[in-house]
């Protein structure tokens, strides 16, 4: 089992995984990894209860998150390590991400309750089970079933593709934000903003990504195609960029059965690690 250093893409119950953040801390340190960043998308909000969990268990941590964004056509997730949350820029943009995504969220439940497939179930019920700075989601709703042990008319399987699939719910999706202005606020807010997970199309938009202010890219996930990763090694050396990665939705810290389940320990080496921490990169 090679188990890497770090890994520094992580999901939590915050938004859509299963394992709470003091969960994924106990699972980490029994793992072997000696640091962790919990990146739930669009939120911080389990970073401090995670933080708290690293420091009580001896692990080392830095803030996180994972954000969706777009350079032209092209969309990319980004994740955000190491940065401050109380910076004003951060602060804005993840109130507004999630505030944009908590207002979907609830028109489709209300559009489900309507259908009377989440006959049982209210909006309320969802908020009252769900931590405070989630980023709400199906799976908050799901866990919210879960909890109240609500006997839906056509169960938990119905959900996905007759509530949240369904092409009316797409009326209620609203833009990705332009990659530049996520790379701006976690910049504003001294972090490092890495491509996540880059797939083959990434060496296409590298360049302008990095002239928006890009500083990592992950090079230790599961999912990056062999033909991709030695492509952005390469990228890294190229332009000056913080190695960056982890498990993300996939092996034992995912919560996941079937094929996510398989057994894999990615993220990043110690020195990698010291480096982001340090700044030692341009």
């Amino acid at each position: 089992m090679d188990v890497r250093y770090a890994n520094l893409h992580l999901h939590s119950t915050y938004s859509d995984a299963g394992f709470t953040p003091h969960q994924l801390v106990l699972i980490g340190k029994s793992l072997g990894y000696k640091a962790l960043a919990l990146t739930d998308h669009e939120t911080d909000g389990g970073n401090r209860v995670f933080a708290a969990e690293c420091a009580r268990e001896g692990l080392d941590c830095v803030t996180g998150a994972e954000f969706y964004g777009k350079i032209g056509d092209y969309k990319v997730h980004l994740t955000a390590l190491d940065f401050d949350p109380d910076a004003p820029s951060i602060r804005s943009f993840i109130k507004k991400r999630c505030d944009l995504q908590a207002e979907k969220t609830r028109k489709t439940v209300e559009f489900g309750i309507k259908l009377g497939i989440l006959d049982g179930l209210t909006w309320q019920d969802v908020l009252d089970r769900t931590p405070e700075g989630s980023w709400l989601c199906i799976d908050s709703v799901l866990n919210a079933v879960r909890e109240m042990r609500v006997e839906l008319p056509e169960g938990l399987d119905a959900i996905r593709p007759k509530v949240f699939k369904a092409p009316e719910v797409k009326a209620f999706n609203f833009p990705h934000p332009e990659a530049e202005e996520v790379i701006a606020a976690v910049r504003k807010a001294g972090g490092i903003i890495a491509l996540a997970h880059p797939n083959a199309k990434f060496t296409e938009h590298i360049e302008k990504l990095v002239d928006l202010g890009l500083n990592g890219i992950e090079t230790g996930h599961p999912n990056i195609a062999p033909e991709v990763l030695p492509l952005a090694i390469e990228a890294a050396e190229k332009y000056n960029l913080y190695h960056c990665g982890g498990t993300d939705h996939d092996g034992p810290m995912s919560c996941c059965g079937g094929e996510r389940a398989w057994p894999t320990f990615d993220g990043v080496t110690e020195e990698q690690y010291f480096a982001l921490k340090n700044r030692t990169r341009g």
